[in-house]
């Protein structure tokens, strides 16, 4: 047990409590754990706990009687671990060898990875504010997946022309990411500096205590 309690609904409302916005919970939480576990001191009575951080399923509407002090963290399509929406979904067909580069598409798109939306949280505690953070790096569409492409065993992603995209990729996929996905209006947090998730992607060293 440490100085925070990872929660569904607010246990302790008079609490400053960080709501972070993510569809997967069961993703997001090993990371926050280990990086609020590294900051603060165990204890073993609940009770003693400082804040609460609480994840929420995007556009969920707050808990009534949102505290002072409460942080609403806002990030889009996060990468991980245990991922899902769109990069998990780029993923698994770039795994199975059904995504591919379409020829001219220099769309983009705003991400941001488990690890840095964890120290966010650390860094957010008490702010009150409702932040919208990325990487800042806004890769292509092209990028992104070849980067996903290089945790893969680095699977080779062929480049076809528009019009056998047509025929050869989901419609719905094809058309997301034909369309720029990018956050123009971003928080500042104080001690922030995202990785690009392209460049953690390529460089990270994992281990057997990664996640």
């Amino acid at each position: 047990m440490y100085l925070c309690t990872l929660i569904e609904t607010i246990m302790k409302p008079k609490l400053p409590t960080v709501y972070v916005c993510s569809p997967a919970r069961e993703f997001i939480l090993p990371y926050i754990d280990r990086e609020l576990c590294g900051r603060y001191e165990r204890v073993e009575n609940p009770a003693d706990a400082q804040f609460n951080v609480a994840v929420i399923n995007p556009g969920d509407d707050l808990p009534e009687g949102f505290p002072a002090g409460g942080t609403v963290l806002e990030c889009p399509n996060i990468v991980g671990t245990g991922m899902t929406g769109l990069p998990m979904e780029l993923a698994c067909r770039i795994a199975r060898g059904t995504y591919f580069h379409i020829l001219g598409n220099d769309t983009r798109l705003s991400t941001i990875h488990a690890s840095d939306v964890a120290r966010a949280v650390g860094l957010a505690i008490g702010s009150g504010r409702r932040l919208t953070l990325t990487d800042g790096a806004d890769p292509s569409f092209h990028d992104f997946a070849d980067a996903l492409a290089y945790r893969i065993n680095d699977k080779r992603i062929l480049t076809v022309k528009p019009l056998w995209a047509r025929f050869l990729m989901n419609g719905a996929l094809r058309r997301t990411v034909t369309t720029d996905a990018v956050v123009y209006h971003i928080s500042t947090l104080e001690g922030f500096r995202p990785t690009p998730v392209t460049e953690y992607l390529r460089t990270h060293v994992y281990d057997d205590e990664s996640l």
